[in-house]
């Protein structure tokens, strides 16, 4: 028998004997389940990620209230099934959410800009007799001017990985 065929063999005794898929609406959403409208009925409990488990080191994904959905069954029928695709999302937490939301990326690079245009622009005087040399202190006011070695802007390419979106 070639690796092939017993691969076949060896997957056809351990998954369900048909594959069940169907598309549902959201009704509700408690926890890690949610309830779906199939038809005439209201389905609880379906998962809305492929274990119950209390590990937070996963991917829930909430679908919004209103939204299609597809489902499978881990068990071919309407047992055991499972979220496998969302059409809204009304909310992605990603390894328990320790961490908060993601980042802005366009207002976080404008408000560093902002800071940099600041800095590069600051100049402040200096009040007399607060500056101290071997001649005396400073009788009069000194400026200090900007900064000669300005800093440069940021380009959000600079620490953005699109790999992920919002």
């Amino acid at each position: 028998m070639t690796p092939e065929a017993r691969l076949v063999r060896n997957l056809k005794g351990i998954t369900p004997a048909s594959i069940w898929l169907t598309q549902g609406i959201v009704t509700a959403v408690d926890g890690l389940t949610c309830t779906v409208e199939i038809g005439d009925a209201q389905i609880e409990g379906i998962r809305l990620r492929a274990s119950l488990t209390g590990r937070e080191r996963q991917i829930l994904t909430v679908p919004k209230i209103g939204s299609a959905v597809t489902l499978g069954s881990l068990s071919g029928d309407i047992n055991q099934l499972v979220v496998l695709q969302v059409d809204e999302v009304e909310s992605i937490t990603v390894n328990g959410g320790h961490l908060g939301g993601l980042v802005k990326i366009q207002e976080l690079t404008d408000k560093i800009n902002a800071l940099v245009d600041a800095f590069n622009r600051h100049t402040h005087t200096v009040q007399p007799g607060m500056v101290i040399t071997p001649s005396g202190a400073n009788t009069a006011p000194v400026l200090v001017p900007e900064v000669t070695v300005r800093a440069a802007k940021l380009d959000r390419n600079d620490f953005e990985d699109i790999k992920i979106t919002h």
